[in-house]
């Protein structure tokens, strides 16, 4: 069935000239000149379209641009368009009818429909702005748009759009060009009938977004192009601002354009484009106002006793087959609900009612608090919490009476005005109806389930009995700032510091340290030992370095450890994560060889315990440099300098991989750090100097000691205490996962853990952390100051023993931006240029 067919516009055309060119007299017939260039059609989804022009003999018709949906066929004068199964939306195509070099272009839209149409067009009073009926957004909508909305410009609510070049232009006679002002004349005027007229909510225009009508090609916007052909990709105000982030002059935009989907923020003062809605307003945030709830199948875990989860297979189950005892709520738009009101993740789990049990929905409870008893079929609200609390349902001991707004996140309105119904009944075991309590303010209401009229608590009379469901929240566990630097961020008195520092380093300031007996202080480097089974040797050294720098070790000759270990680079390559055999792109950040020597595990993972065992890995990496052992031994036994140089080293041939390992273990041994300004200060403050470091620089230690508490693991005269600790950038479950040292041992406690590297020279080996995720210090600095990322779990994820933990000592910093600048200075500080040649013999004390 057609719903709309397009009128065609017949006109004359004087066809004369080609006419005399071909030796003819002038005719008298009329020809098709002018038709609608923009034709429309609505059609319901199963039917067909069929439309013939009326042309002349020599008038042909061509298809420029198929259907994106549908099929288009045409036959002599006639088109024909078969919609595509199960489409909904708006079609597009493009037609020419061509006479010798006369070409007319048609651009066809076809309006798909279901059996009930989303949109209606709407007749408006004003010539700029159209209404356009929506049924389809909450419980239906009208939206107001204007025809040239580039040309309908407007400050944000009662702003004002007057800066000079941004000035904002619209219709309005009288007031400014604000939204506040054109919502009100909407108002007035009744536009399309209505009078409450409003800037839309973001998940409104959302839901208004079509993205399979979003075309870069044809400068399409992602949006019904039938009923909106005049939005394009210009951005249009929302109701919401930045307020609540004290950023008061900030309002939130949209865009049907490239950003569609995501909301961005703009100047209240500068003009952007304004749609208008009318209709009652459902906060989606609000469980008991979305339009389509949450399926109960993926809104609760069913536990057991214990507080663990059923199997999954028996999580579907009846109560009756499978009983479970508690639920823990999973559904994320409640733990964001309860995260913007507390500031906090937080975790909800429900008693489920139990059959002939005290908390069965048959039970009524008075609010007696003088009387525990709990044995017969009327209790003590207090009683029954006391009970159930002191047998530990569920294995938790804070079971409590819900607010109304958490007994409402179970509640839902499905239409404006109407009762609400108690949600996922099935879970919990189908509650009898009547009154239930309510946690209040002032003590305890009442309210009926399961089908309330309206969310409003009742005062209970005296001697009221009441039903109850039994809820317990929990807030994810939080690290906060150290006690110790709380209210002491402001700049110190420098004198005093100084002072506090003019001495040995067991006089310095007490550090901010969770684990006094086992920290050590700052102090100066010590030689590196060799192990007797690989003694110090200069030759040793020397083959080690050439080996080091030889791509004849990988297998296609093109890599080297230097490759990755630069010594112009800080002994590292610079790179996010390096780059190995056949161009491979590996996992990790390469780590400075530098002080390798004094670490008792090696990679980030700690897989190797000495520079023996290590030195041999990264050649057989298939990523690195992608050799076997027994490849390289037998190519080096053929090499025509390396057999002698092994020969003269180790006085035995032929070449073993161990020998091999040696010569590489024994030059990293010699690659170690140059003096810093730290050392400098160490050796003169135990006189009294502190020079060597200017004001902000000494505040950089004294941050790092304290305030910083980087030293809880940067510590000792290699600043690092060479343990594992997780600072939250596992990526469990996600593309870059890297589990760190539990890939090693396989124990859950260590998933995500990374080995601690040493801090000395870290301003010559950027990118930082295993992942090379940050290119700046002012970054690493301030994700460690917020605390790092949160990575609690939830839902499933809780109960998973391999769900990561971040360390106990990642704590919020709260790190002012001149604590954050000496900090960084005082990086510079323990860096020193990064050593280009191995350390003598002498430098090594040997």
């Amino acid at each position: 069935m057609v719903i709309f067919v397009p009128t065609l516009l017949i006109a004359c055309h004087d066809w004369d000239s080609s006419l005399r060119q071909q030796g003819q007299p002038k005719q008298q017939n009329t020809i098709t000149n002018t038709i609608d260039r923009t034709p429309k059609a609505r059609i319901l989804g199963n039917d067909e379209f069929t439309f013939t022009y009326p042309l002349l003999d020599h008038q042909t018709i061509r298809m420029v641009e198929q259907p994106k949906q549908g099929r288009l066929t045409i036959k002599g004068r006639s088109i024909h368009y078969i919609p595509a199964e199960n489409h909904i939306g708006t079609d597009q195509f493009r037609l020419e009818i061509i006479h010798d070099s006369e070409h007319i272009m048609i651009a066809w839209q076809i309006r798909v429909d279901g059996d009930e149409p989303r949109f209606t067009e709407l007749p408006t009073t004003h010539q700029d702005w159209q209404c356009v009926n929506d049924k389809t957004t909450h419980l239906g909508v009208t939206w107001a748009i204007p025809k040239e909305p580039q040309q309908q410009t407007f400050g944000w609510k009662n702003w004002n759009a007057e800066l000079p070049k941004l000035e904002a232009q619209c219709f309005l006679e009288q007031g400014p060009c604000n939204t506040e002002n054109l919502v009100d004349y909407a108002n007035r005027h009744q536009w399309c009938g209505q009078s409450d007229w409003r800037l839309p909510y973001a998940y409104e225009l959302k839901n208004l977004t079509s993205k399979q009508d979003f075309a870069l090609d044809r400068n399409q916007a992602a949006i019904d192009p039938y009923f909106f052909p005049s939005v394009g990709f210009e951005y249009y105000w929302l109701t919401t601002d930045e307020s609540d982030l004290q950023q008061d002059n900030l309002a939130h935009r949209y865009s049907f354009g490239r950003t569609n989907m995501q909301v961005s923020n703009q100047n209240k003062r500068r003009p952007a484009s304004t749609i208008l809605v009318s209709g009652a307003v459902r906060d989606q945030s609000l469980p008991s106002e979305q339009v389509n709830p949450q399926p109960e199948s993926s809104s609760f875990i069913r536990l057991n006793q214990q507080g663990l989860p059923l199997t999954i297979e028996n999580q579907q189950h009846d109560f009756t087959d499978t009983p479970w005892v508690c639920l823990d709520d999973t559904r994320s738009l409640v733990r964001d609900n309860l995260y913007l009101r507390d500031g906090q993740f937080s975790y909800v789990y429900w008693l489920t009612p139990q059959p002939s049990q005290i908390t069965d929905t048959e039970n009524q409870y008075r609010l007696n608090t003088k009387d525990t008893h709990v044995s017969g079929s009327h209790h003590t609200l207090d009683g029954v919490l006391q009970f159930i609390n002191h047998s530990k349902q569920c294995g938790r001991q804070d079971w409590r009476v819900p607010t109304l707004e958490e007994l409402a996140s179970l509640l839902h309105q499905s239409i404006d005005g109407g009762d609400y119904t108690l949600l996922y009944q099935t879970s919990f075991n189908t509650p009898k109806h009547g009154l239930y309590w309510v946690k209040t303010e002032q003590g305890y209401g009442t309210l009926t389930l399961p089908n309330p009229k309206q969310l409003i608590v009742n005062d209970p009379e005296p001697n009221t009995e009441a039903k109850a469901l039994f809820i317990a929240t929990e807030f994810e566990p939080r690290a906060s700032e150290d006690p110790r630097s709380i209210n002491n961020h402001g700049q110190p008195n420098m004198a005093r510091l100084r002072h506090a520092y003019a001495s040995s380093t067991d006089e310095w300031p007490v550090p901010f340290v969770d684990d006094n007996i086992n920290y050590q202080e700052l102090g100066l480097m010590p030689q590196p030992s060799f192990p007797h089974n690989n003694p110090y040797q200069k030759e040793k050294v020397l083959l080690g370095k050439d080996l080091f720098f030889d791509s004849f070790l990988s297998k296609a000759k093109d890599v080297s450890c230097a490759s990755c270990h630069a010594p112009q680079k800080g002994w590292t390559d610079h790179l996010e994560v390096s780059i190995g055999h056949d161009r491979q792109r590996g996992k990790r950040n390469a780590p400075s060889i530098v002080n390798s020597a004094f670490l008792p595990q090696l990679f980030w993972d700690g897989r190797a315990t000495t520079l023996e065992q290590q030195a041999l890995m990264p050649i057989q990496d298939p990523v690195e440099m992608a050799e076997s052992l027994d490849n390289l031994v037998n190519r080096l036994n053929e090499h025509p300098t390396y057999p002698a140089r092994f020969k003269t080293v180790f006085h035995q041939s032929p070449i073993t991989a161990q020998q091999l390992a040696m010569a590489l273990a024994t030059f990293q041994r010699t690659i170690v750090s140059q003096k810093n300004r730290l050392d400098q200060f160490i050796e003169q403050a135990r006189h009294g100097d502190t020079q060597a470091l200017n004001d902000q620089e000494l505040w950089g230690l004294d941050i790092y000691r304290r305030n910083g508490r980087c030293v809880n693991c940067h510590m000792g005269p290699e600043l690092t205490d060479h343990g594992f600790e997780n600072v939250g950038l596992t990526y469990y479950k996600g593309f870059y996962q890297d589990l760190g040292q539990y890939n090693v041992d396989g124990h859950s406690q260590n998933v995500g853990k990374f080995k601690t590297p040493s801090l000395r020279d870290t301003m010559n080996t950027g990118p930082w952390f295993h992942n090379g995720l940050v290119p700046t210090m002012e970054g690493v600095i301030s994700m460690y100051s917020e605390g790092m990322a949160s990575n609690a779990p939830f839902g499933w994820d809780k109960y998973d023993p391999n769900y990561p933990k971040l360390s106990e000592k990642i704590r919020p910093l709260n790190l002012t931006f001149q604590e954050r600048e000496a900090l960084k200075a005082f990086m510079h500080v323990i860096t020193a240029p990064s050593p280009s040649q191995p350390a003598t013999k002498a430098e090594l004390g040997q």
